[in-house]
């Protein structure tokens, strides 16, 4: 009797954990599970709202299906040595949805192990995080461009300088600064009147032109 009670027990709390995986499972953020090939066995209706792709159209393809083309092999060799090290990785990555619009998300992978210690599944979940990202240019504009002309002021000369003698510090490198003077730049070609002398005024200057 108490065996029957302890399997009912535990089939009652597994039957919740496989209710609450599926809560989960679809929630706001994409998820896709791949197998340890990195083939797409499953995703969630949130990442077809974010890519575009269907899950049939994602089921049997890689995570390259929505490469942008942005990271080179560097970025995804350090990705590949934190999952085998780590077990996980997280960041930001661009990635292309199906209509080719290309947008920025927070992505973390998660390895998956058997009981012999060996992946079995890769776990990944992201977020678009395209309006962040466009309100982090937004403010980077306001603060190191001229609102009414769109020219760089000087806190982006600053911040350009001071990056410049970290580098030229840290490399051994030696840097020049040329500096324009523009009090007396004009951007009028019509010269105005001499120092000293009124301007001309505009009645006179008709009547003069008007013949005797």
């Amino acid at each position: 009797m108490d065996a029957i009670n302890d399997f009912v027990t535990e089939r009652k709390a597994s039957e919740e954990a496989l209710r609450i995986a599926a809560c989960a499972f679809e929630s706001q953020q994409g998820m896709v599970i791949t197998d340890a090939q990195r083939v797409i066995l499953r995703v969630n209706q949130a990442f077809t709202q974010i890519t575009g792709y269907s899950a049939d159209e994602a089921v049997g393809q890689t995570p390259r299906l929505l490469s942008s083309g942005r990271h080179d092999q560097a970025f995804y060799a350090a990705m590949t040595q934190a999952l085998q090290s780590d077990g996980a990785w997280s960041g930001e990555i661009w990635n292309r949805r199906k209509n080719g619009e290309i947008y920025p998300e927070w992505l973390t992978i998660s390895a998956v192990r058997d009981s012999a210690e060996r992946v079995s599944h890769f776990v990944a979940i992201f977020t678009d995080v395209s309006e962040q990202v466009n309100a982090q240019a937004q403010i980077a504009t306001l603060a190191f461009y001229d609102p009414l002309t769109q020219l760089p002021n000087r806190r982006l000369l600053l911040d350009r300088l001071e990056q410049a003698l970290y580098a030229s510090t840290r490399h051994a490198r030696k840097n020049a600064l040329l500096f324009v003077d523009l009090d007396n730049f004009k951007t009028s070609t019509t010269p105005g009147p001499p120092p000293g002398r009124p301007a001309t005024d505009p009645g006179s200057a008709a009547s003069e032109s008007l013949p005797a």
